[in-house]
């Protein structure tokens, strides 16, 4: 059986036993006025196969039960005010094709087992609060655990890294001191050399997904505060490492400009040499 009420002006809630009804095939009530959260009963459904919830203004939390409709190829919850965290066992429907969650309230780490890996990053736009894997364009979460490097190379690029990152907060804080206090900085010549004139060239994200194998865990150096780094190959066999912004820090933004100004200015001998940058609006690597 089929149900297409998209398109309307209804209001009001989902009947709460909306589950009882026998639908096997789909169910789209998209582009209406509904609110509410999503009965409990959905998940009852089990046979049906194409879900629409669409462009509502329906709330609450995901129900943790619609595992249990394992036929479902399509849900669309697009464009509602759902909140809380995308449900973990969702992992367990192997026959889901679309999962659009975009344009919500959602927010934790978007999960990485089942199906989520096949998804692509335009289902899950406009949730600010979300985390996840890089590939889906949104922050890395606060919690990811930090791994060590498998090799001895890449201890040292990753010490280089962490270390020269910390030294550059220090250097851009005595500068910003300079600029605001109208005051010279004084620096010893030998240690630091400024390069005026230096143009950044500028990366693309597909060539850091491809330098990095795409952001592997095998290329994982380390993280700090504002970011993590990786171990990437450009195309030309350059070894470089590759700092990825966490742009869910207050400021990180802002500190990513100061960075890449900074260090197009000057040079130190503990510093690692920036050579380019990849900036967007979700993304933001040096």
């Amino acid at each position: 059986m089929i149900l297409h009420l998209h398109d309307n002006s209804f209001s009001g809630h989902l009947p709460l036993n909306v589950g009882n009804l026998a639908m096997k095939d789909n169910i789209d009530i998209s582009a209406n006025k509904l609110s509410g959260e999503l009965p409990a009963s959905l998940p009852k459904l089990q046979m049906l196969e194409y879900l629409n919830l669409s462009l509502n203004t329906f709330d609450g939390h995901i129900p943790e039960q619609l595992d249990h409709m394992l036929n479902l190829d399509t849900i669309d919850l697009s464009h509602n005010k759902i909140s809380g965290e995308i449900p973990k066992s969702l992992e367990k429907l192997q026959h889901i094709q679309v999962l659009d969650l975009s344009f919500n309230l959602l927010e934790g780490e978007i999960p990485r087992g089942g199906k989520f890996a096949n998804l692509s990053a335009e289902l899950f736009l406009g949730n600010h609060a979300i985390c996840g894997a890089l590939k889906f364009h949104v922050p890395l979460c606060l919690d990811k655990t930090e791994r060590q490097s498998k090799s001895n190379a890449a201890r040292v690029i990753a010490a280089c890294a962490i270390g020269g990152s910390a030294l550059l907060v220090i250097v851009c804080t005595l500068i910003g001191i300079s600029w605001y206090r109208k005051r010279e900085l004084s620096k010893r010549p030998d240690d630091i050399e400024r390069l005026p004139g230096i143009t950044l060239s500028v990366i693309s994200y597909r060539e850091l997904l491809h330098a990095t194998s795409n952001f592997s865990d095998a290329n994982f150096l380390g993280s700090g505060n504002f970011g993590s780094v990786y171990k990437g190959i450009l195309t030309d066999g350059t070894t470089v490492a590759v700092k990825i912004i966490n742009l869910l820090f207050e400021g990180a933004s802002k500190s990513f400009d100061i960075e890449c100004t900074v260090m197009c200015q000057i040079r130190h001998r503990n510093l690692t040499k920036l050579i380019m940058s990849c900036s967007s609006r979700d993304f933001k690597a040096l």
